[in-house]
């Protein structure tokens, strides 16, 4: 694996060794085109989620979009390349139906999700992963959703009631 400092951008360091440390629970990454935060996220999480294995733990992830005809083209394919960064990729499984990247030594998942109507949110309940938990969460472009309730559902949703889980919310917005 290619050192995660050798490819994400600089002024990012410190938010990995945050993230490594466990440190927080939300990361808010605020910042225009060509902010690189989506590159830092892309290559964070399936990072995060390898050592989390190397440790036992099989932590999952779901990346979300307010608009599903998004997803392949912007989340999915930012993963792809944090992977491909990471000189991974032969450690990882893509499917496009439905979009889905697995970590192959594991089974642990990156789920890529839509929440195109107000009620869709709901809907999120149903996700489940075949081993472990989710662990980490990137809400891309946030400011699409509809407000901080349904963001608090999804997440509410998504970790059952695990409090005591460390979780990351990567919650983006320009």
């Amino acid at each position: 694996m290619i050192n995660p400092y050798n490819i994400i951008a600089k002024h990012f360091w410190d938010l990995l060794d945050d993230c490594l440390a466990n440190k927080h629970t939300h990361y808010w990454l605020k910042g225009g085109r060509g902010s690189t935060k989506s590159s830092f996220i892309g290559i964070t999480i399936p990072l995060m989620m390898m050592i989390d294995a190397q440790n036992g733990i099989y932590s999952n992830a779901v990346a979300m979009r307010k608009v599903g005809d998004t997803l392949a083209d912007s989340v999915y394919t930012q993963i792809l390349w944090g992977i491909e960064q990471l000189g991974v990729s032969e450690y990882w499984e893509a499917k496009v139906s439905p979009l889905r990247l697995t970590y192959k030594p594991t089974g642990q998942q990156i789920l890529f999700r839509s929440c195109n109507n107000k009620d869709d949110y709901r809907k999120i309940k149903s996700t489940k992963f075949k081993k472990g938990f989710c662990k980490y969460l990137w809400y891309e472009e946030l400011d699409e959703f509809f407000g901080m309730e349904e963001i608090r559902s999804i997440i509410q949703s998504l970790l059952r009631g695990r409090r005591w889980l460390r979780s990351f919310l990567f919650l983006q917005s320009t």
